[in-house]
């Protein structure tokens, strides 16, 4: 791409890609390029030698003309007209359509030619626009609707935001990137449009540029609002300081606020620090359970005091039929010993029938 170089032709605009032919250009160069049937003067910031992209589509613009300053005065003249004619347009404008705000009017090197863009709370024709606007400021315009960033960036250098320098869209940014209030609130910011809305009346365009840093900062931290179970009671966390790596809590029992840092409280997450949907859905039901298969086990385990079995029963001698001589209900051995005593003592006696027993005899 050695023939191509990148042109401009307003701060923070689109980049042209136009031949040089032989011009031998640097960047910073002013020059005069032919656009849509008329001349406009641009500055190149993109060297020859710097064009490394192999989509750009042709048939390319072709310059012109490296810029004088005869170039240099007309378009500084028809610059001042343009911010001019801005007010008469609009006030053109808001007889019709009081919604209607005209964002800039710019006109080529001769005057003849220029092209104003307006902003409306609705897509609407702007034939009846064109034509009046033509008729009052004696130039053939083309009309184009832009957004509210767009107008925003139309304001042109020397315009400070809410952070006290100039516009970001129109001092360097030339896309506008995609922003939403979930920016916001990852890098801690209240949601409140006065705060983080710019002079568009849309959300800061800067509030995309270190959201990444924010999210990488908080990791895997829980999010504000959350609810944990920690060992000294239930809380809820209220904020995140992500520079400062300090997460704070609230707890349930007596509102107190404990400040923990983010390094501690990874390590305790999930140990110490849990959630509290873990604890209702996970843990209550598993504790609940273990404590009555517990119950289960222990009404196994216990002894149960049964009423005894019924048995026969049991006839017992009266006294006078113990001494009787009936001895088939006594134990064995008790009855062993008396027979054989009762034995003995029959054949030791002399009589047989006694209830004595005689002793030996001598001879």
């Amino acid at each position: 791409m050695s023939d191509v170089v990148g042109i401009r032709y307003n701060t923070a605009g689109p980049i042209d890609y136009c031949s040089p032919r032989d011009l031998e250009l640097g960047v910073g160069d002013y020059v005069v390029v032919s656009k849509d049937g008329a001349e406009q003067l641009g500055w190149v910031v993109l060297a020859a030698d710097q064009v490394v992209s192999a989509t750009i589509e042709r048939p390319l613009r072709i310059i012109d003309r490296l810029a004088g300053e005869d170039d240099v005065a007309a378009w500084q003249r028809q610059k001042e007209r343009g911010e001019e004619d801005v007010g008469r347009a609009q006030a053109l404008a808001a007889r019709t359509d009081p919604r209607m705000r005209v964002a800039a009017i710019t006109y080529d090197l001769s005057g003849e030619r220029g092209e104003l863009t307006y902003t409306a709370p609705e897509k609407n024709g702007s034939d009846w626009l064109r034509r009046d606007a033509e008729d009052l400021l004696n130039a053939r315009l083309t009309v184009r609707q832009v957004g509210d960033r767009d107008r925003a960036k139309a304001l042109g250098e020397g315009v400070m935001g809410v952070c006290g320098r100039d516009l970001c869209c129109t001092s360097w940014m030339t896309d506008f990137p995609s922003v939403s209030i979930r920016m916001a609130k990852d890098q801690g910011l209240a949601p409140n449009p006065s705060k983080i809305s710019g002079l568009c009346g849309r959300l800061l365009c800067c509030l995309s540029f270190e959201v990444e840093a924010y999210r990488e900062l908080r990791g895997d931290l829980p999010k504000v609002g959350k609810r944990v179970t920690t060992p000294v009671g239930r809380g809820k966390i209220i904020s995140i300081d992500a520079l400062r790596q300090i997460v704070r809590l609230r707890l349930d029992d007596g509102g107190d606020i404990v400040e923990l840092e983010a390094d501690q409280l990874r390590a305790q997450y999930g140990s110490l620090v849990r959630p509290e949907e873990l604890e209702t859905a996970v843990e209550e039901p598993a504790r609940a359970e273990a404590r009555a298969l517990q119950q289960a086990t222990i009404a196994v385990l216990e002894p149960v005091d049964h009423p005894p079995a019924a048995s026969a029963p049991v006839e017992r001698a009266a006294p006078d039929e113990a001494s009787s001589g009936d001895e088939k209900s006594k134990p064995r051995r008790r009855r062993r010993g008396r027979r054989g005593g009762r034995r003995r003592r029959g054949r030791g006696g002399g009589d047989g029938g006694g209830g004595q027993s005689a002793g030996p005899a001598t001879g």
